[in-house]
């Protein structure tokens, strides 16, 4: 039978002004502390001849004394021990992958090793580094989750390092949702266990359900104690590295996780089927007001007075005026906020929720409080059965709950105070080991979306005839289909990738770095992609990434470019945007003249300067208004589990 490892009890986070005070002070040594990584990174290089000289039985033998070590919980705190571990794991990838890791890789394991979130610019060598972290972990024999975006880079991840793994002596699994539950137990034993962050929080709550709620989870011990191990799925939180650091911990932790279970509800149908047909009576402005800041409705007095006159056609359980106006509201939301292909798309008459960040669908999740059969009316599709909620816990909680947490991604700039703030965790900015190519231009702006699409298909001609590969980058699902017509329309041979084209996922990445080829791509050709360009592309000036238009993040807009230019090599990137594009919406009143005056400057000469300034405003605001979310979500989150907590340990009492 297996250790369980209790999950760490969460802390309040300090205050935001310990957070800016950190900030300052991580700045002041940073360079000298990354110097210091380096320097061991070197140290590490320089015994790589003494283990190459080794024989086989020698070589195994060292091994087993590192993991001994490690086991004992004495192998990171030996420095020296530690560096001579890691060149044992450097030789063993060489010859088990055919990969050396860079002393900037080593670096970066050990800063990771030491719990901090580590900046490593795209193409640098993330996975490999985080298989060196993993090696490490998985020889204490204490559970380690590797968190990627997608279920693919789970998979891919795990297959590719399997081979470094197996000589390590350490076990490495991936879970996904489709695996069978005693499959799923079975993957969590491994020493190193792959995932999405969903995936795991998922599997986590259910053990949780299992025991009875969150108040009684310091029980899991003893409970897979008396099952022999096979009550849980989970061998508890220990070591948990996360790649794409910043998607993770801060672009994908704006809601809770809730395991829900159906409940047949035919009177909330039939009173969502009214409330569609009540809305289409009602007009934005007049009977009501859409906040865009956080999407509340406000009702005017017309849409009172018209609530008042149609309560009788509800029915007698919403005639209550608060679940009158939260039941209209819905249907509101379902109709002028969330939109087919960009929020959710239809799959054989079922919604399937989008991941906005990524551009991948989201089988299994619903919205709650009967948004989702809103939406579902509003589409004409069946309606599912509302979702009772079991047990629900925010991202930030579940990270926090781990006795360890590093990760890696390419774009931690702007987000170190949050994370600090929210994780305790500090993070540290390594150099590139060659200097970049990537060159970026200016934002190419328009007018109207309809200049942007035309001086598109012109600048995708004039980098055709030079044969460059083209990637072109886009936020929705929508879009994606909207160009897919316009290319095609223009002539255009093209491969399209999106969350209704996962099939060919693989083979389109694949080919996206040759010659003439061009790829119209959602988010899901962003984050941990890595597209294989060909020496003829090279030699001409590498990928050609356009971006069409400027994301919330100025993170995820450098994701996206960073697919070309990486390790070094030559590339391109080329922002577009338009003034109608929807990140403008997000500018505060004091933002909007400068808007006003793009517009105006657009038909003559506009100020690269300008332009670079909106944009920044724009992201700023749309990324203040999603930190101030994750705040509220982690709040209410937690308030939700002290009272959960509290009543269910009243009811223990009782019985």
């Amino acid at each position: 039978m297996s250790a369980f490892f209790e999950p760490r009890l969460t802390l309040n986070s300090p205050s935001m002004l310990a957070g800016y005070w950190h900030l300052w002070r991580n700045r002041q040594g940073h360079a000298a502390q990354v110097q210091r990584y380096l320097e061991e990174g070197h140290s590490i290089t320089a015994q790589l001849e003494t283990f190459r000289a080794l024989n086989e039985a020698d070589f195994e033998a060292k091994r087993v004394t590192f993991a001994g070590l490690a086991r004992r919980g004495r192998l990171v705190s030996q420095r020296e021990d530690l560096q001579q571990a890691l060149a044992w794991i450097v030789v063993s990838s060489e010859r088990q992958l055919g990969m050396t890791p860079y002393p900037i890789q080593l670096a970066c394991a050990l800063a990771m090793i030491d719990g901090y979130l580590v900046q490593l610019a795209p193409g640098e060598g993330k996975t490999l580094t985080i298989a060196v972290v993993s090696v490490v972990f998985g020889w204490s024999q204490k559970p380690c989750h590797v968190i990627t975006a997608n279920d693919y880079l789970a998979e891919r991840d795990r297959e590719q390092m399997l081979p470094l793994y197996d000589v390590s002596g350490v076990m490495a699994s991936f879970v996904e949702q489709e695996l069978e539950p005693d499959e799923k137990a079975q993957r969590y034993q491994a020493n190193i266990v792959y995932g999405t962050a969903k995936q795991m929080l998922a599997d986590y709550l259910n053990d949780v359900i299992k025991l009875g709620g969150l108040a009684s989870r310091t029980r899991m011990a003893l409970t897979n104690w008396q099952a022999g191990g096979h009550s849980l799925q989970m061998r508890g939180l220990y070591y948990v590295i996360i790649d794409e650091a910043d998607s993770i911990l801060i672009d994908d932790a704006t809601t809770p996780l809730i395991i829900s279970a159906q409940e047949e509800n035919g009177l909330l149908h039939q009173a969502v089927c009214i409330a569609k047909e009540f809305v289409d009576r009602l007009e934005a402005d007049l009977d009501y007001k859409l906040q865009q800041e956080d999407w509340d409705v406000q009702y005017t007095p017309a849409g009172h007075q018209k609530l008042t006159d149609a309560t009788e056609e509800f029915p007698t359980l919403w005639h209550h005026r608060g679940r009158l106006e939260d039941l209209v509201s819905q249907a509101i939301l379902a109709r002028d906020r969330f939109k087919l292909d960009e929020h959710f798309v239809i799959v054989d008459d079922e919604v399937i929720l989008v991941d906005e960040s990524t551009g991948r669908m989201m089988h299994g999740r619903s919205w709650s409080y009967g948004l989702h059969q809103a939406v579902e009316a509003r589409v004409n599709v069946p309606l599912t059965p509302p979702s009772k909620t079991l047990e629900k816990m925010s991202f930030q909680n579940f990270f926090q709950s781990y006795h360890h947490l590093t990760g890696a991604s390419g774009t931690l700039q702007n987000v170190q105070q949050e994370l600090f703030h929210t994780y305790r965790t500090k993070t540290l900015e390594m150099p590139t080991r060659l200097p970049t190519q990537l060159n970026v231009a200016e934002y190419a702006c328009y007018a109207s979306k309809e200049d942007k699409n035309r001086a598109l298909i012109q600048l995708i001609h004039t980098i055709q005839q030079s044969g460059l590969p083209i990637l072109l980058g886009t936020r929705r699902i929508r879009d994606t289909e909207q160009l897919d017509i316009i290319l095609q329309e223009a002539g255009f041979e093209f491969n399209v990738l999106n969350a209704k084209r996962l099939a060919q996922e693989a083979e389109i990445v694949a080919t996206a770095g040759e010659m003439h080829k061009i790829t119209l791509s959602t988010n899901m050709a962003g984050r941990g992609t890595d597209i294989p360009v060909t020496k003829d592309v090279l030699a001409l000036g590498g990928l050609q990434v356009i971006m069409y238009e400027p994301h919330d993040s100025s993170r995820i807009d450098w994701q996206l470019f960073g697919r070309a230019g990486r390790q070094g090599n030559p590339g391109c990137a080329f922002p577009l945007l338009s003034l109608e594009d929807p990140l403008f919406q997000s500018l505060t009143w004091w933002q909007r003249p400068l808007h006003w005056l793009a517009k105006r400057l657009i038909q003559h000469s506009i100020s690269e300067k300008l332009i670079r300034h909106l944009v920044r405003f724009a992201q700023q605001t749309a990324q203040t208004k999603a930190f101030k979310q994750r705040k509220y979500i982690a709040k209410t989150v937690r308030l939700s589990q002290e009272r959960m907590s509290f009543i269910r340990n009243k009811t223990q009492l009782k019985s």
